[in-house]
């Protein structure tokens, strides 16, 4: 890794506060630190790690979020943090800490698998507290079905999802998402799981499995009168395996 790479998440983190408008003595004070002297370190070119603690971007979080005449939005202040900040002390996050998740049915991560399969009586709940950077409102368990994801996730696996709309979360290609169909003016409302590539202004939704029965990918047609109504609507953000 050359010494551009390495600091750039500095220049990141300088490039939020040019577009929030505030000085690092009044990110450092908001953030609650008496000096810019004890923030000063992430904003230098001689930060060399390629991301921020967890913690002080949790603290930086409501400081800078929706600052400047092009709001900053949350992805752009966690992009600071390493890929996962699940761990993050609970005293930056008090409300998250005891917060459980619901299980919510489950989902064949391949193949369309309809709500009568895949809804439940009632939810259940866990004792998981989801991740971190999201609300966890918009947070849920779905279980995997199946054999169709694989690469990821194992049938009986559960994946914790985030719903986009709820978080304020933007769709992007490369996303493993949860997808619903609805078909027959309504009647039938079907559930899949897999990745998102937009290919030539077409979104194809490409399986993750090693199974030869699963490698079509599923391209939507808006023209298409079998989906008549196809929504993404939830974020995979990780996979959690049982070990008995």
């Amino acid at each position: 890794m050359d010494m551009d790479e390495q600091s750039a998440v500095s220049r990141q983190l300088a490039d939020l506060k040019d577009r929030s408008g505030l000085s690092i003595r009044a990110i450092a004070r908001a953030m609650g630190y008496q000096n810019a002297s004890s923030i000063q370190r992430y904003f230098s070119a001689d930060y060399m790690k390629p991301a921020l603690p967890s913690d002080f971007v949790a603290k930086l979080l409501p400081v800078l979020l929706g600052k400047g005449e092009q709001p900053i939005t949350r992805e752009d202040i966690l992009a600071l943090a390493p890929d996962s900040i699940t761990d993050l002390d609970a005293s930056s996050a008090p409300s998250r800490a005891a917060t459980p998740l619901e299980i919510k049915g489950q989902v064949a991560a391949g193949l369309w698998m309809e709500s009568a399969l895949f809804e439940t009586d009632a939810a259940k709940k866990t004792s998981f507290a989801g991740d971190l950077r999201f609300p966890s409102e918009s947070q849920y368990l779905l279980q995997i079905n199946g054999e169709s994801l694989n690469r990821i996730a194992w049938n009986g696996d559960f994946i914790l999802c985030v719903d986009y709309l709820g978080a304020g979360l933007e769709i992007k290609s490369g996303d493993l998402a949860v997808v619903e169909r609805t078909r027959d003016g309504g009647h039938t409302i079907e559930r899949t799981a897999k990745r998102i590539i937009r290919r030539n202004g077409q979104i194809e939704l490409q399986p993750e499995s090693n199974d030869p029965r699963f490698q079509e990918p599923v391209i939507f047609n808006e023209h298409d009168e079998e989906a008549t109504e196809v929504r993404i609507i939830a974020k995979v953000l990780s996979v959690i395996r049982q070990v008995v």
